[in-house]
């Protein structure tokens, strides 16, 4: 181990000898190698080595005298062997106090470069092709000179193959050679959200799974217990226990009980937790808010009846009442919360416009002097921090330790730090390491637990939006979701009970905007089904297509059959339009069919004198006039001049047998008085 450095960006002498020997050796041995090529009329290739490397420290923080425990990360991501190696970790010695100096120190890319003061070598063995190795180790603190500052500090790792830089990254550390000077209240947010799907509400099945003892709504609410973690919770759960009723699984009201007696801050998010940034973004001047009124009914009073004595009775009835299940209330209400740095400034005046008192925004969505709370567009509004959200979210404890440090000194943060939990963590496993991570964070003495609801209570500094939209084509494909549910809506309005159409299309729509489908590689299934299966409505009802109809004389019903597949009763108009001269249409009618069955109107035409065909363009329209589905052609074959022929004959044969009659008559009587 060495203990001094030169100014060779830290690298000690005899580690830029070894380099150089390596170097030159490697240069000979290709010298050679190509020769043996030249003789033997083969061509020798070096294959190239990509490999990663990631520093984890055994423990967040370490003092004067101490050393740190650290495992070395080698994946090998080449398709041919890594030979042996060496792993060089340096460090800066002055202490990182800043959220923004933090950012950069995590975003640098070292290359070749060393940053900071050696600290210590450590051999990798061979890594065969596809593989990883961990190696650990402990490593003197000594040689960084980290001097008495308690804070912070960078550490980086270089893993070098025959004397090059193969791959780097960097870590950090909290050196504590005093007590921390100053306290950071922490909070955690975390969304209590099934995995996405296109359903608008959760079946029997599927809640007893997600309830049960290791499914993931237990297991988030696991993650939440015991730790300063406020909870936003899909009202999807709620309602899809809500319209089960008695058949409610006994694990999904077990699940309901348990929700409702954690003393977390807990708040609703938007239904399904449906993207609202992508909605504003899309035109929609008021955010969807699905309900539930078309599968729930009004709930059962379940207070006991009064006694004589006004003591509840003992005497078992004959038809007890059923027993009263929990009832959750956020403790917060009407927090919006859009997805991480999604924001424009536009979005906030739509989401006050949808009721929204509050939000939860990203800091690299917002500017200001204060920057972890404050007021955005009127809204009060907390601010998560985006490196210790992303450190927590990948397990990372010495950053999320790093962040909450300088979070504790940097003015901005004014001693507070919220995180976004994961939104889109549906395994186990991933839960598990979060609650182990976020509690080697909160066992820290300098950490203490925050509030939103005091937090946003106290927000006062001004915030400004940093425009940061989504992508073109997310818009593109959430505007047309919008516009296929206007479009539902607007059928809506022939059936009887409009609310049976539009509650389950903008649930549904809802779960397809789920964030938890943002990163997901079936949305574009998800939402290709949930096209079809809107399409597959607005074509429940419709003009059955007809044959060629026969029109004898000159006036004529014609009869139209219109087809209603839904589940209930509908009212059309049905119009016609004839295209060309042949035939007048004299009206339109308004007809009802009942569910899951066909009713025929009479479409009132009158013929012209010619002869021939003509095709009516048959429409459905609402009673409002909002046209239902697409025009049918029906032909028409057209005989308009046989009405008035047949009634000639008939006057001509009845002038013929009039005037034989009387010629008859006449006759007798001249051989009578003959």
């Amino acid at each position: 181990m060495f203990t001094g450095c030169d100014a060779y960006n830290g690298r000690m002498p005899s580690l830029l000898i070894r380099r150089a020997v390596r170097t030159v050796s490697a240069t000979i041995l290709t010298v050679v190698v190509s020769a043996a090529g030249v003789i033997t009329g083969t061509q020798v290739a070096q294959a190239a080595h990509t490999a990663s490397i990631v520093l984890t420290p055994a423990v967040v923080s370490a003092g004067p005298g101490e050393n740190l425990a650290i495992t070395v990360h080698v994946s090998n991501t080449s398709s041919v062997a890594l030979p042996e190696g060496e792993a060089v970790i340096t460090a800066p010695s002055t202490a990182i106090s800043s959220v923004e100096d933090l950012d950069a120190w995590f975003a640098a890319s070292d290359k070749d470069t060393q940053p900071g003061r050696y600290l210590d070598t450590i051999d990798i063995p061979e890594v065969a092709a596809g593989k990883t190795v961990d190696v650990t180790a402990e490593i003197a603190l000594s040689a960084g000179r980290f001097g008495g500052v308690w804070g912070a500090r960078g550490l980086a790792v270089d893993y070098v193959l025959d004397g090059d830089s193969a791959a780097s990254s960097r870590s950090s550390f909290i050196w504590t050679p005093t007590a921390a000077p100053s306290s950071v209240a922490f909070t955690g947010i975390l969304p209590i959200v099934p995995p996405p799907s296109t359903s608008g509400l959760l079946t029997a099945q599927e809640l007893t799974e997600l309830t049960g003892p290791s499914g993931i709504l237990t297991r988030q609410l696991s993650v939440a217990q015991a730790r300063p973690v406020a909870i936003g919770v899909d009202p999807r759960i709620l309602a899809s226990i809500d319209a089960l009723g008695d058949k409610a699984p006994e694990g999904a009201l077990a699940w309901l009980e348990l929700l409702t007696s954690l003393p977390n801050e807990s708040f609703l998010l938007s239904y399904a937790d449906a993207d609202i940034s992508a909605q504003a973004q899309s035109g929609l001047q008021t955010l969807l808010a699905p309900s539930i009124s078309d599968v729930v009914t009004a709930p059962v009073d379940t207070s006991p009846s009064p006694t004589t004595s006004g003591a509840p009775s003992t005497t078992p009835s004959a038809n007890p009442a059923p027993v009263a299940r929990p009832v959750f209330t956020p403790t917060v209400n009407n927090i919006a919360w859009p997805v991480a740095n999604s924001v424009i400034a536009s979005d906030l005046g739509i989401f006050s416009g949808s009721g929204f008192t509050a939000a939860i925004l990203s800091s690299g969505n917002v500017s200001g002097d204060v920057l972890s709370v404050g007021v955005a567009s009127g809204l009060p509004s907390v601010v998560t921090l985006d490196g210790l959200s992303s450190a927590l979210n990948n397990n990372d404890a010495s950053r999320a330790a790093a962040y909450l440090a300088v979070s504790a000194s940097d003015e901005t943060q004014a001693g507070k730090a919220f995180a976004a939990l994961p939104r889109e963590t549906f395994s186990i496993t991933g839960l598990t390491k979060l609650g182990m991570t976020l509690d080697t964070v909160l066992g820290q003495n300098w950490v203490s637990t925050g509030s939103l609801t005091t937090s946003l209570a106290g927000a006062s500094s001004a915030l400004g939006i940093t425009d940061s939209p989504e992508s073109s084509q997310r818009i593109s494909v959430v505007s047309s979701l919008l516009a296929r549910n206007a479009a539902l809506g607007s059928f809506a309005t022939i059936a009887e009970d409009p609310t049976l159409i539009t509650n389950p299309a903008s649930r549904e729509l809802a779960a397809v905007l789920s964030v938890g489908w943002i990163t997901n590689s079936q949305w574009s299934t998800a939402v290709t089904q949930s096209m079809r299966a809107s399409q597959k409505v607005l074509n429940s009802v419709s003009v059955v297509t007809s044959s060629t109809i026969n029109m004898v004389g000159g006036q004529a019903n014609i009869p139209i059959s219109v087809h209603n597949a839904l589940l209930q009763p509908v009212t059309v108009v049905v119009n016609a339009d004839p295209n060309n001269a042949r035939l007048i249409v004299k009206g339109a009618e308004k007809i009802t069919i009942q569910p899951e069955s066909q009713a025929k109107a009479q479409i009132p035409v009158q013929a012209q004198v010619s002869n021939g065909s003509a095709i009516l363009s048959v429409s459905l329209q609402s009673v409002d006039g909002v046209p239902v589905g697409e025009p049918v052609s029906i032909p028409i074959n057209v005989r308009a001049d046989w009405e008035l022929w047949g009634l000639g004959g008939v006057a001509i044969a009845f002038v013929g047998l009039l005037t034989a009659g009387v010629i008859r008559t006449l006759r007798r009587r001249r051989s009578s008085q003959a």
